[in-house]
């Protein structure tokens, strides 16, 4: 029994250690570097900042959320192997927050961690370059703008959608296939599903979540 107890213990020990050392490696500097401020000492206690995922499960992240790409970089990335922040080596955080774009049912996706820059939306240009920009840097507003729609019902099941985009008529899609740091764009929507890397779905992975420099939600 002695014997049971004392693995046990050790198991447990090891185990904190291990969170301990993970939530070290997470210190983030190239995204800590853009921050001003944070205005909340804890991360938000609601299912407002969700991360958005490929059909893969694999992360939609803007620059602004990791240390996966340089600081000066506004792109918008699919990025492996970092489910809810709890990759050491590709660190991303809190995704998105949803806001209502204008009557006609569209949505503009927020970046999280504006709180310490300027507040910058997934956006998409005339040529089809989707990026982080702020909304009053926009020639059209409706560059700023998304709309879901619903994939088929095969497809349904994890809460999938399309987002088409209100300037361009095109969906939101994956490029690059396997590699390590895939780009986000638009392209002519596949209705029905053939185009797997155009399905996209909200996830709430808040362990260990990243919230403001520093801080963890555990």
């Amino acid at each position: 029994m002695d014997n049971h107890c004392l693995s046990l213990a050790l198991i447990l020990a090891v185990a904190q250690a291990a969170i301990v050392c993970a939530s070290g490696n997470m210190k983030s500097p190239n995204l800590c570097s853009q921050c001003k401020a944070c205005d909340t000492d804890t991360c938000p206690p609601s299912d407002a900042y969700p991360h958005m995922t490929a059909f893969d499960d694999s992360l939609i992240a803007g620059a602004l959320q990791s240390d996966y790409v340089s600081s000066n970089d506004r792109g918008v990335y699919s990025v492996p192997n970092a489910k809810g922040g709890e990759s050491t080596k590709n660190n991303s955080y809190f995704g998105w927050e949803s806001t209502s774009g204008s009557a006609s049912g569209y949505h503009r996706f927020r970046n999280y961690m504006d709180k310490c820059s300027d507040e910058t939306y997934i956006t998409v240009d005339k040529h089809g370059t989707v990026k982080l920009r702020a909304l009053k840097k926009l020639s059209d507003l409706a560059d700023a703008d998304w709309k879901s729609i619903n994939p088929p019902k095969k497809m349904n099941h994890r809460g999938f959608r399309f987002w088409v985009s209100h300037s361009t008529g095109k969906c939101l899609t994956v490029f690059g296939g396997k590699t390590e740091k895939r780009t986000v764009g638009v392209s002519d929507c596949e209705f029905d599903g053939s185009n797997p890397f155009q399905l996209f779905a909200f996830r709430f992975h808040y362990h260990k979540a990243f919230c403001c420099c520093g801080k963890y939600n555990d």
